[in-house]
């Protein structure tokens, strides 16, 4: 069963007036959540992809103030995707193996880490952490900011390591069982967090002949594994936790590029990544783009790339307005290489562009404000893109 089969058959309206939403002859109240006295602060809209969404232009949260049906029953009811989606379905009349479908599908959705699984996560990227701003980091850190770009503002954010040695680690400390011991393996440390917490901790290992095993030496076992980590972890969205509420949301192929972004361009746009080809998003990763006007999905020039960013477009389905952009380079990270200065300049160029489209949205004489906020992210894309020019 779809989820959008579900969101068919709810009216948005009529559920946020059971919330206490009075509408009168138009789309607009004053909003159920917050329950302000602005009679056109909360709004129900159509979207591009024919579905009803809503958004509070006043006090509600930022983050939480829009998205579809599901996302109103969540901050109305203050409830979990799971139990919203539950009491939608049976609003809307799907029974069966239709809802036994959705209740699989979100159960595997709702995987979560281990108990105590996070809890030596959080001490391992924080000794890594150490690691990497000790003098025993100085290479590390080098190759961060010469081959990635990335400043030391930037690597503190993301909570990125330096681990100097292959260790080994007993299972049952990081909540698991069994007798193979869980591998910590040498290299940079780039842990993924949802809500301060972490999910899954990569590390990037140094393979013969590359720049890393340039900076801190070659690794002697598995020459052909990049990236590992300890067992046990989920993916997550990386770069979640960051986003604050801008318009345009740009999804990248990895972290890397997600970090450098950000690091470019955390004024124009939010950004995240999957953190590769084969990761899928979970509802909850969905949920922390629902607010998003629209996603840019940036692919990497190679084969994977563009499988990738298909797999992204397909997978948020049409509750996600997604627009797919070939990449300027190999990958952002290259680009940056290259240009130096010039990835804000081209950021700034995509959200310009998308900007466009989204002003001619915005009611400017219903919802001046918001008009003028969007048009000063415009304008300010608009310039920083002149700049690089």
């Amino acid at each position: 069963m779809d989820i959008d089969k579900v969101l068919e058959r709810v009216d948005l309206i009529a559920l946020a007036e059971e919330a206490g939403a009075q509408f009168g002859r138009g789309d607009s109240a004053a909003c159920p959540l917050h329950r302000g006295d602005n009679r056109t602060a909360f709004h129900v809209y159509r979207g591009q992809d024919g579905r009803q969404r809503w958004h509070c232009f006043t006090n509600c949260q930022e983050g939480a103030n829009g998205g579809d049906a599901l996302a109103f029953y969540m901050q109305w009811q203050r409830v979990d995707f799971k139990v919203a989606l539950a009491a939608l379905a049976k609003r809307a009349g799907v029974m069966g193996d239709e809802a036994a479908a959705v209740t699989r599908r979100e159960r595997r959705d709702e995987v979560v880490p281990v108990a105590g699984w996070s809890k030596r996560a959080e001490e391992f990227v924080r000794y890594a952490e150490g690691e990497l701003w000790g003098e025993g980091g100085a290479a590390a850190r080098g190759y961060l900011m010469v081959k990635r770009g990335l400043g030391e503002d930037t690597m503190r954010l993301w909570r990125l390591g330096y681990n100097p040695q292959d260790e080994w680690d007993k299972p049952g400390r990081w909540g698991l069982d069994g007798g193979r011991k869980i591998w910590l393996p040498r290299g940079i440390v780039i842990p993924g967090m949802r809500k301060g917490v972490p999910w899954y901790v990569k590390v990037r290992r140094p393979l013969p002949g590359d720049d890393l095993a340039r900076a801190i030496g070659a690794v002697e076992r598995l020459k052909k594994v990049k990236f590992s980590g300890p067992r046990g972890g989920r993916m997550t969205l990386f770069g979640g936790d960051e986003l604050s509420g801008l318009p345009v949301v740009v999804l990248c192929e990895g972290e890397w590029d997600a970090m450098l972004v950000h690091q470019e361009a955390a004024d124009l746009c939010g950004v995240v990544s999957l953190g590769g080809t084969k990761h899928r998003l979970d509802e909850v990763d969905r949920l922390m783009l629902v607010g998003a006007w629209v996603v840019l999905a940036v692919y990497d020039l190679d084969k994977a790339g563009r499988a990738g960013a298909a797999a992204r477009v397909c997978e948020m389905g049409s509750r996600m307005r997604v627009r797919v952009v070939e990449g300027p380079a190999e990958d952002l990270t290259e680009f940056w290489l290259q240009a130096g200065g010039g990835l804000r300049a081209w950021i700034a160029g995509q959200v310009a562009g998308m900007m466009e489209g989204i002003l001619q949205r915005v009611d400017d004489a219903r919802y001046p404000e918001r008009f003028a906020e969007f048009l000063g992210l415009y304008e300010r894309a608009m310039k920083a893109s002149a700049q690089g020019a």
